[in-house]
């Protein structure tokens, strides 16, 4: 009787669903109806089915409805849920294929909703098994100079790159010896978990298209800290770093410090060399994600730097959200990947999360790249950027080419994917590549957005003394600080490029899609393919 009565429900609902949807509360109950009908009874689904909830998806019938990317989510989650338990494949086959058809030609809500709950398929990605903030604190080894760890080291063979101290090695010429200290009260464990993940990554047997070169860390006979005498240091006034001196200390390669979107010798890296390097290193990032091996930090990612010491998300940008995206370029500015590989081991984890965390992470690798690819020729030119005399943005658009853009768009996307899935993307792009270029082009070479607000409240957060600070940081004079009362009213600084004016939304939206594409694919097929694989093996069983 109750699996009759579900029949008769879904038929009802099939029915309504696949012709006017004229009220908007109607359709959305009957939709419900039907995702809860999948999950109690998934035997009874059909092709009629799938196809009502794709009229949903494709219908406007709603669209100047405020609550319509609910009605939308919904019919989504719906057919996502058909594809995760459907007793049928074809009919799971059918649901997946509608899904990834609305991934390629809607735009919007419709687009969005199905790119989220594409995006919440589980995978049998979970990471490995580490603890390493749980281990002992390891050895320190205390060092009066440098040359305590390598003989004939001289002090003109060092150069601070950021809190690294990077010594060239004699007779190593194709090797670096980096000294990366601690941060202010870092602690010795959290220290050495780079260390740790170099040695467990330099472990896995990974196929030779994803290997790449992973830093050697120094020890005796394992990795220690070490603890280094600061006058011998020479350290930069400007540098904040651990009062007690404590330091990893790992070999890398020559080109391990060779970013993407710098120079090299004083001149920028060629297109192909930057191409290569991104390219690259989205197919390592892909892989590693598949393992559940996930790097946190390619670029730091911002909605609001100001804010974040008073948010609870601490103003990191959630890309799928589509907000405005805080200093673009000055994110870019030392990217954690470069020609030998990906970089800085302290910011990976291991993946055990929520699927939908597993679609933002993936997301945030592919949105990262892009935006470096961008960097790329803004870098030509430095002195480019923010208004000229006159107030108007600075147009650098002529440093840009669109159709190299472009390339880059698409063979992310392909080694990102294979990286993930384990096979060749080979359908159409769910977006258009060539507009995408131009809208990059449009928006990332004129600084349109150069403003953001400091509000009373971030000021009130401040002593007056790093009130100060921090305006004089951003190019006012004293003179001008002088005549500002902290606290008083909020305060217009110039800190961009942004993309996207303040509290608004960022201003190429096509990148989110091209983004939630790419992650919602990688996502479908490697679970499709792990379904029909389960599905292929349990036949063979019986």
């Amino acid at each position: 009787m109750y699996t009759w009565n579900l029949e008769n429900e879904r038929l009802e609902a099939e029915s309504y669903l696949e012709g006017g949807r004229a009220d908007f509360t109607t359709t959305y109950m009957k939709v419900a109806n039907l995702q809860f009908i999948i999950a109690q009874q998934p035997e009874i689904i059909q092709a009629r089915t799938v196809s009502a909830l794709g009229c949903v998806l494709e219908g406007a019938e709603h669209i100047r409805q405020r609550q319509v990317f609910f009605l939308f989510k919904k019919a989504a989650d719906a057919l996502a849920a058909i594809v995760r338990q459907a007793i049928n494949n074809e009919q799971a086959d059918n649901a997946r294929r509608t899904l990834t058809h609305i991934l390629c030609c809607r735009t919007g809500h419709p687009f969005r909703a199905a790119a989220e709950a594409v995006g919440a398929l589980p995978l049998n990605n979970r990471g490995p098994e580490l603890n390493f903030s749980r281990l002992p604190d390891p050895p320190v080894r205390q060092v009066g100079n440098v040359q305590e760890i390598f003989d004939n080291v001289s002090s003109g063979t060092m150069e601070w790159m950021g809190r690294s101290l990077v010594v060239s090695l004699p007779g190593r010429p194709g090797r670096r010896f980096v000294l990366k200290f601690a941060r202010p009260g870092q602690s010795l464990s959290d220290l050495a978990v780079e260390t740790r993940w170099m040695d467990f990554l330099a472990s896995l047997k990974l196929p030779s298209k994803y290997q790449f070169d992973i830093p050697k860390p120094v020890g005796y006979p394992e990795p220690v800290v070490f603890r280094i005498q600061p006058s011998v240091l020479s350290i930069p006034e400007s540098l904040n770093i651990d009062i007690n001196r404590h330091a990893i200390g790992y070999i890398v390669p020559k080109d391990y410090f060779q970013y993407p979107n710098h120079r090299l010798n004083g001149k920028m890296i060629s297109n192909e060399a930057c191409r290569t390097i991104l390219c690259r290193n989205a197919k390592y990032l892909g892989h590693l994600a598949s393992l559940g091996i996930i790097h946190t930090a390619p670029i730091p990612l911002f909605h609001n730097r100001v804010q974040r010491h008073r948010r609870d998300d601490h103003g990191l940008y959630e890309w799928r959200r589509g907000g405005r995206l805080d200093q673009w370029l000055a994110s870019c500015r030392h990217p954690n990947i470069g020609a030998s590989g990906i970089r800085d081991f302290e910011h990976f984890i291991s993946f055990d999360g929520p699927a939908r965390s597993l679609y933002d992470h993936i997301g945030a690798h592919v949105f990262s790249l892009i935006l470096i690819a961008g960097s790329y020729f803004r870098n030509h030119d430095e002195s480019r950027v923010g208004m000229d005399t006159n107030g108007n943005p600075v147009n650098a658009k002529v440093l840009f080419d669109h159709k190299w853009l472009a390339r880059v768009l698409a063979e992310v996307f392909d080694n990102y994917y294979r990286g993930f899935t384990g096979f060749r993307y080979e359908a159409p792009y769910p977006c258009d590549i060539e507009n995408l270029s131009y809208r990059l082009v449009e928006e990332m070479g004129v600084d349109h957005h150069m403003e953001e607000i400091l509000r009373v409240a971030e000021q009130e957060a401040m002593s007056q003394a790093e009130f100060y600070k921090f305006l004089k940081e951003r190019g006012f004079s004293p003179e001008q600080i002088d005549t500002l009362n902290k606290g008083e009213k909020d305060i217009t600084i110039l800190t961009g490029p942004h993309l996207g004016g303040f509290n608004q939304r960022i201003s190429v939206p096509e990148l989110i899609e091209y983004t939630a594409a790419l992650s919602a694919l990688c996502i479908m097929d490697r679970y499709w393919r792990e379904r029909t694989a389960s599905s292929n093996s349990c036949s063979g069983a019986s």
